[in-house]
């Protein structure tokens, strides 16, 4: 097996042996893929990994067939994106000497058949046109060839690993994808959870690739980069682009000279709902109506406080301060903005929003900031 396993505490390091290509597992659901991928690695199903655009597919993969049975056999991606309809089954079947106008004299040999006995990668199977489908389909029913001006069939022996970026059960109800296809293609199938939703190994990735950039383009990193209020905050983002997009701020920060104001202006950035309201209101002070019993207290603002038995002071600053940044965050609904609304710096705003609640990430639900309360 070419797989080496390290363990780091209670991460998992997985590297593919013979490459540069590592990952680090924190996360029992990517765990559990990568357990799951190890007993695919053996056999010679056909796989289909769907999951966003930049959460590891093409790396699993390749893991897949590098860990497995068919090591050291051929291995050809082929980017369904990136080929036409009209080339696509040259591509894929080849073709004979001089077959058409343009052909090359010595032939070419097709995709498929330069990855006899290993295996083929169809990445992002959901851009493949109807008439591409039916080409790749009937190859998967008969598993052989007919390069284009030959009229010799040959036998191909590969195994299939599909990977998608869109839901193909939806894209077979909207009539754009081939069910028949899908059942072939889907004899296992694995799915990628988006990083938002392992939130926990952000750090993990960002720690790595900065690592790894900095040898690749020689920099000097004196100390850490992302100070911990500034990985607090980065832990709580979207990261719309998964990996690729952390991949992509690693790089950045390597290359940068003021690395502080990039980080910043990245976590700015993104902090920034969709639609800002066209007014933003002062934030009002503590509500004289609640403070009076006039109306219910409201455990988000910090008059419920004025209510109640009495708590010692420390903790009643505590839960004021909470409730007043709480308060701050739904008014403005950006961490910059209320930053400056509170009068006090952004990594401050972090560091105490980051005491005070489990930033789990900028949450845009439509419109507005939602932050979630940590228990206290």
């Amino acid at each position: 097996m070419l797989l080496l396993f390290v363990r780091r505490g209670n991460d998992m390091a997985y590297n593919i042996s013979g490459t540069e290509k590592k990952i680090i597992l924190h996360s029992p659901s990517m765990i559990q893929i990568f357990q799951k991928a190890n007993l695919l690695a053996y056999n010679q199903a056909s796989v289909l990994i769907y999951g966003e655009s930049g959460v590891g597919k093409s790396f699993l993969a390749e893991y897949i067939q590098k860990s497995g049975a068919l090591s050291g056999k051929p291995f050809v991606k082929i980017s369904c994106s990136a080929i036409s309809e009209e080339l696509f089954a040259s591509e894929l079947f080849g073709y004979s000497p001089n077959a058409f106008t343009g052909a090359s004299a010595s032939g070419k040999t097709g995709l498929l058949e330069a990855a006899d006995h290993g295996t083929v990668l169809f990445d992002e199977i959901n851009e493949l046109s109807p008439h591409c489908q039916t080409l790749l389909l009937h190859f998967l029913q008969n598993k052989t060839i007919t390069p284009i001006g030959s009229l010799s069939a040959k036998e191909i022996h590969t195994r299939i690993i599909c990977t998608s970026g869109q839901d193909l059960q939806e894209m077979i109800k909207a009539g754009t994808f081939r069910s028949d296809l899908y059942y072939r293609i889907r004899v296992a199938n694995i799915h990628i959870p988006p990083l938002r939703k392992r939130k926990d190994e952000i750090p993990l990735f960002l720690r790595f690739f900065i690592e790894h950039y900095s040898k690749e383009y020689d920099c000097t990193l004196e100390n850490q980069p992302i100070s911990e209020n500034q990985m607090t905050a980065l832990s709580g983002l979207e990261w719309k682009g998964n990996i690729r997009e952390i991949s992509n701020l690693s790089q950045q920060i390597c290359l940068s000279e003021n690395r502080k104001e990039l980080i910043d202006s990245f976590i700015h950035a993104r902090c920034t709902p969709l639609h800002t309201p066209k007014s933003q209101s002062i934030l009002r002070p503590i509500s004289n109506a609640a403070a009076s019993g006039k109306q219910p207290a409201d455990s988000k603002d910090p008059a419920h406080l004025l209510q109640g038995d009495l708590i010692p002071l420390k903790e009643a600053l505590r839960q004021f301060e909470a409730a007043y940044i709480q308060q701050a965050l739904d008014q403005t609904g950006t961490l910059k903005e209320a930053a400056d609304v509170l009068g006090i710096s952004f990594s401050s705003l972090c560091r105490k929003k980051g005491r005070a609640w489990h930033i789990q990430k900028c949450r845009f639900r439509q419109k507005n900031y939602r932050p979630c309360p940590l228990k206290i």
